[in-house]
Formats: structure tokens, sequence, C-alpha cells
């Protein structure tokens, strides 16, 4: 391993969507510093079935050929200070003292392995894209969606549970993918309800211009499940997963025996939805933006709302 450099991408304690968005984020900036990525989802990760697994490799397979265990070595410096080669599978993720620290100048950094543990957007690192980088002069969509396909590989248990469920009951019609959040959602965007009413005559406009089109539903919510059931009855299209009342504490932060079906829940509705003809979600979401990256829809097939 000599010579080699590192970017360890530590969870943040986020929804699965916002964690992953992070990743991708850092990969980025792994591709731009030449450095070789390897993702660890450690105790902090809300996804962790144990304090001792990586919770990403629960869903995804590795970014690189390396692993935690390989940067645990004694040799090794590490950036910032505060991680060491004793600690970086100890230790949680997300510290809540990360400083913003530019890529010009992480470009300048001599440490073996630099560890990423906060969120940055994606918005800070497109200006110090190279010209010749493969991804200088996307937007923001196009990007990801490019880093997601060269990264974000699920494991065969969890594509077999999609495509399973796809042709059992989606295949052979045209439909409609519809996320609508609700719960604390209500704290980040304060006009969630009245937003949320815009929904109907959107999803009615693709109906129309699409006869026998169906709907998948996607909805933390209980009370809006109903409502959609009543509305569209046997066109609506759903998984069953846990969802909480319209002003309750958000799903990812329930408690769950097995905290690997909480993001299985959300990975199965995400690859979903990306398997619809036409999307309509909430534009303030990671997971509706996760929805939109992850398939490069046809620009007149998606819809945000905000």
């Amino acid at each position: 391993m000599t010579g080699d450099r590192f970017l360890l991408i530590r969870e943040i304690g986020a929804g699965l969507w916002n964690e992953l968005h992070h990743v991708l984020v850092q990969l980025l900036v792994a591709e731009i510093l030449q450095r070789i990525p390897v993702v660890y989802w450690g105790k902090e990760s809300l996804y962790s079935p144990a304090d001792d697994v990586n919770a990403f490799e629960e869903f995804f397979m590795p970014v690189s050929e390396y692993g935690i265990n390989d940067l645990a070595n004694d040799e090794f410096s590490f950036y910032p200070e505060r991680w060491n080669s004793g600690n970086i599978l100890t230790v949680p993720g997300h510290s809540g003292d990360f400083v913003y620290t530019a890529v010009e100048q992480l470009k300048e950094c001599t440490a073996d392995v630099i560890v990423s543990d906060s969120y940055t957007d994606v918005e800070r690192i497109i200006p110090s894209i190279p010209e010749d980088h493969r991804l200088y002069g996307m937007n923001r969509r196009d990007l990801l969606y490019r880093l997601i396909c060269r990264y974000i590989r699920l494991k065969e248990d969890i594509l077999k549970a999609i495509d399973d469920f796809y042709d059992k009951n989606m295949k052979g019609t045209p439909l409609l993918a519809v996320h609508i959040r609700s719960s604390d959602k209500i704290v980040e965007v304060k006009h969630l309800h009245e937003l949320n009413e815009l929904y109907p005559r959107e999803i009615e406009k693709v109906l129309k211009a699409n006869p026998g089109m169906r709907i998948f539903l996607m909805t933390d919510c209980i009370e809006i499940l109903e409502e959609y059931r009543k509305r569209y009855g046997r066109h609506l299209i759903y998984t069953e997963c846990r969802r909480v009342p319209r002003d309750g504490m958000g799903v990812h932060f329930q408690e769950y025996k097995d905290n690997r079906i909480k993001g299985l829940e959300i990975i199965m509705d995400s690859w979903l939805a990306a398997k619809c003809d036409y999307f309509i979600g909430n534009g303030y979401s990671n997971v509706s933006l996760g929805i939109c990256e992850l398939k490069n829809w046809e620009k007149d097939r998606i819809r945000l709302l905000y």
C-alpha cells in the first residue's frame, strides 16, 4: 500500500439519502484529490444493525478494493488530527466540530488518510472540478447521476427483492411514482401541508395525458396513504413499510429491532420509483432529489414541488 492515499467517508447520522448525498459528494472530492475512497458507516449511522458493522456495506458494494481495516495502520498519518489508526473504528462519525476545508487546501494535505464526517453541499465542490475531469461543466443532477452509476451498487439480495416486487405488482403498466413527505419535515418546510395539497392536481395532469397509468406511492404518513387509497383505489401501488402519523417523529428516527430493515424500506421505494415512467416529488426532500438522480429522466417526466 506504499504511496496510496485515502479519503475515508464516515457516517453523518442522518437520513439515508442525506447520507448517500454526503457519500457522493465525497466520492467526487476523492476523484479530484486522486485519493482512494473508503466508506464506513459506523455506530452513529441510523441504519447500523450493530456497533461493529459497516452499515454502508449492509446495502451497497464497497466503492474501492480497500476497507476500513486497511486504514487501521499505525504507520498512517491522519487529517484532521483527532483521527488516528486506533480510533477510526471506535469513534463515531459526525463529531459536530467540523470546519469546512476547501478542496484546494486539501490538495496540499500530505496525510495518508483524510477523514470526512460532515456534510458539504456539492455546490461548494463544483468550482474545484478540473477542466479535464469527466464531470466538468455538468449540472448538479447529471453530476450526481453519473457518480451513482459509477459507485452505488446494491447488494444482490436487495436487487432481487426490488425486482420481485416490481414483477409481481408493477410490471406491464405505465407508472407514475409519487413521493409525499409529512411528519417532521414540517420543521424544515413550514408550508409542507399546503405543498402536499398541490399533489392531486399535478397527478391528474399526468393521468389525463396517460390513460391507464397506475400510481406508485411513497409516503411516510399513515393518513396520506389512507387518503390516496380512497382516492385512487386499485390504481394505487405501495410497499408495506413503517409509517407514522401526520405530525409524528420522522421514520428514520424510529426504533427498529433491526436497523437494516429501516434502510431497506427507503432503498426499495427509491429504486422502485426509478423504474417508473414519471415522477412527482418534494423539492425539499433528499429522497425526492435522490430519485431524480437515480435515473436519467426525460426532463418533462419529473416534477418537484416547492
